[in-house]
């Protein structure tokens, strides 16, 4: 099945700001996103208010997803520890 990847505003934006502050990590983010696009169900499955979301972690900072029919909705991507407050 192909899968359509879709990037919140709130994404993009911290997409924009670490390609300018951290370019490796950025590097990272995307080489994990190629896999999420490839295998979607290959994050773990998140619990109570972040239920139906999943997440990959990419050092110590998480990026958080939604996988919705045919589409990957890419939600969030930051630190570990704000992830899920």
């Amino acid at each position: 099945m192909e899968y359509k990847i879709v990037v919140s505003e709130k994404l993009d934006d911290i997409l924009k700001k670490l390609s300018k502050a951290k370019p490796t990590v950025l590097i990272n983010l995307k080489k994990q996103i190629m896999k999420v696009a490839n295998n979607p169900y290959a994050g773990k499955p998140l619990r109570n208010v972040l239920k139906n979301y999943r997440r990959v972690h990419i050092g110590p900072f998480v990026l958080v997803y939604e996988i919705h029919g045919n589409e990957i909705r890419l939600e969030n991507f930051t630190h570990h520890d704000k992830a899920y407050k």
